[in-house]
């Protein structure tokens, strides 16, 4: 929802003297909405879409695994439609983005040595660069393909997490079931739409080479310092079990979620994102 239809709900549940607080821990988000794609003569190269196949330019492979096996293709974006819903302005102004994922789903972002299992690659080039491949016939995971509209809308953390401590019980159950309802959201920035946790403690640690891959010690001591750089992480992209429209789905009701620090965003180095599915 956008802010005014937040506002509206507050008022009318009686939530509304708690508007500064609800400020506070609001975010803009960057909301897709879906719609199924019957032709793609009807597309234009490059044009953002979720599922069927990516637009690579010739230079650029179709990413594969340590293993020769291709990934999935889950997304693109064209960085030029989005740009003015970025009302942070933190996105590059042009250019392509690709997401590809691991057509097996064994990836949960919990490794290291998972690093292979999802791409996402940035292509600045000219449209007049793209091509429209040929999709791997080894390649079991295809989504259908579905076009992407955009609008800025408002997100919000964890609905029944510790942000919400000023509120009562009665309160909390009235925000989390009248107010801020379980829908399919796709998206990019803002706070994550979570299933099972936070997930920047969790990238800003597997993703540093002092990780050991020892959880035990992951709330520890020795991971204070590195912990204080979860701050650094941002979502850059959140894609949910599309079934219906894209015919995807993430295990048990899932989501992927594509993260990038804010440095590595600004210079436009997409090579140390991290990739995380949570599910029901």
């Amino acid at each position: 929802m956008n802010k005014q239809e937040f506002y509206a709900a507050l008022t009318a549940n009686n939530l509304d003297k708690y508007k500064p607080q609800f400020e506070a821990l609001m975010k803009d988000t960057i909301r897709y909405n879906l719609t199924p794609i019957s032709d793609y003569n009807d597309v234009q190269p490059g044009a953002s879409r979720i599922g069927g196949t990516p637009d690579l330019p010739e230079s650029i492979a179709w990413p594969t695994d340590n293993k020769g096996n291709y990934l999935s293709f889950i997304a693109q974006l064209r960085l030029q439609e989005i740009k003015p819903f970025d009302t942070y302005n933190v996105l590059p102004d042009a250019g392509y983005l690709f997401f590809f994922y691991d057509a097996d789903q064994s990836m949960g972002g919990y490794s290291p040595d998972e690093r292979h299992l999802f791409s996402v690659i940035y292509f600045e080039g000219a449209e007049e660069d793209l091509r429209f491949p040929d999709f791997p016939e080894s390649l079991s995971a295809q989504y259908a393909p579905c076009a992407l509209s955009f609008e800025t809308q408002v997100s919000m953390p964890y609905k029944w997490g510790k942000e919400f401590s000023f509120l009562s019980s009665e309160e909390r159950d009235t925000y989390g079931e009248q107010i801020w309802k379980e829908a399919e959201t796709n998206k990019t920035l803002g706070h994550a739409d979570i299933l099972q946790g936070e997930m920047e403690t969790l990238c800003q640690i597997v993703t540093n080479k002092e990780f050991t891959g020892d959880f035990n010690k992951f709330n520890g001591p020795e991971y204070d310092e590195l912990r204080a750089g979860a701050k650094d992480w941002q979502l850059l992209l959140q894609v949910d079990s599309n079934e219906g429209n894209a015919n995807m789905m993430w295990a048990d009701l899932g989501r992927l979620y594509f993260w990038i620090k804010k440095q590595d965003l600004k210079e436009k180095n997409f090579d140390n994102c991290w990739c995380v599915l949570q599910d029901m």
